[in-house]
This record gives structure tokens, sequence and C-alpha cells, in this order.
């Protein structure tokens, strides 16, 4: 459901770019993430059934339609992740 949502919200996306005539300095492309997190608070009231579907989608495509990423090609720099072995570390010594 997630993934269908940000499909169309960026097949929309698109389409304004592309009537606009807008030139960015590179493409973008909708927050996977910010996505779910949206559709995960409005999955009560799609499957409550007090409003209809259509509106609760496009209500929630204007919302994704605000979080977008852009899209940097040849990125130069390697991502740094933070390694670590255990979350606490074990001290099998005693204690008193």
């Amino acid at each position: 459901l997630a993934s269908l949502l940000i499909q169309e919200a960026q097949i929309e996306y698109d389409q304004s770019i592309q009537n606009k005539k807008v030139k960015t300095k590179y493409d973008y492309k909708i927050n996977r993430n910010i996505a779910i997190g949206i559709l995960k608070g409005e999955l009560p009231r799609l499957l409550s059934g007090t409003e209809p579907m259509n509106s609760v989608f496009d209500e929630m495509k204007a919302e994704l339609l605000k979080h977008r990423l852009p899209v940097i090609p040849n990125r130069t720099f390697n991502r740094k992740h933070k390694v670590r072995k255990r979350k606490f570390e074990i001290y099998y010594g005693r204690v008193s």
C-alpha cells in the first residue's frame, strides 16, 4: 500500500514539474521513510470508513509531495557507518 501511494505521488510530482517547465539542479524523489510514517498515522482513518477513501488518499498525497529528496548522481563520498559490536559491554569479572 505504501509503495503504491509513493509511486502515485511520484508520478503526480513528475507531471507537475513537466507542466511548469521548471529547471531544477537535481531530480527529486519522495522520501520513503516519511511516506511510511504518514501511512501508519493515517491507517486508522482509512480502515474506519468514516471518511471517503479518495479524500484521505488525496490528503496523504499532498503531504507526501512536501517531503522530497534530491537524487544526486555520482556521489563522491562514502556514508559513515557507526560500528558497534554490542549495545553494552560485558564485564565478566566479580562485581564486589
